[in-house]
């Protein structure tokens, strides 16, 4: 590294203040984040899905090496990510390799206070065979039954379809996803403020939390 790339490093280093927040506080700046931004049930009058959606991420899986980004919706529980995941690479990456990558932000707009999550975790797939009980339950809570109910009955009604087999037609349709669990084990939380500069906390799962 010549010096002139180091002096810029290092100024650009010098504008970012780091760890300044107590664990508790940046845990509970987290959450916050997190609640607000994911996905969550909701209701609507209008055709088609319910959900009240939040913003969606960027998740990072990887494969023989070679990185895929997803853009992708996500719900929370508590520090816990939970996508549905229709059939793709990303199902194929997370079954060869369990680590993954996730960014949560707001569109960039430096007039304002901006705030981003980086997320470094380890990925479960829950399948539907092996797991129904879980699996329904979790897209209950997710608001995601409730979406899919109500989009298929409206597409049955506009079809002219019996709704005689429904319940097992929406079954047969919900199967086909994976739930993607996302356990984060290091998070960066980057804050950059027009006139206050940029902030940057860490968090670690602790060796208790990993047990």
């Amino acid at each position: 590294m010549n010096e002139t790339v180091k002096k810029v490093k290092a100024l650009l280093a010098s504008h970012i203040t780091k760890n300044t927040m107590p664990r508790q506080e940046l845990e509970k700046q987290i959450f916050a984040f997190l609640d607000e931004a994911g996905s969550r049930p909701g209701t609507t009058d209008k055709p088609g899905c319910c959900l009240k959606h939040g913003l969606a991420c960027v998740l990072c899986t990887v494969h023989d090496g070679e990185p895929r980004a997803t853009p992708i919706d996500f719900f929370v529980d508590g520090f816990t990510l939970w996508h549905a995941g229709e059939p793709g690479l990303k199902i194929r990456n997370i079954r060869s390799n369990a680590k993954v990558a996730v960014g949560v932000y707001h569109p960039v707009d430096h007039s304002v206070l901006n705030r981003s999550l980086q997320i470094n975790g380890t990925a479960t797939l829950v399948p539907y065979a092996g797991h129904e009980q879980e699996f329904i339950e979790r897209l209950k809570i997710m608001g995601v039954y409730a979406a899919a109910t109500k989009v298929m009955k409206e597409m049955f009604t506009a079809q002219g379809k019996a709704l005689d087999t429904f319940d097992e037609d929406l079954i047969n349709a919900l199967r086909r996803f994976n739930l993607i669990k996302i356990e984060p084990y290091e998070i960066t939380y980057l804050r950059i403020h027009p006139t206050e500069g940029t902030v940057k906390n860490i968090w670690k799962k602790t060796t208790a939390e990993a047990s």
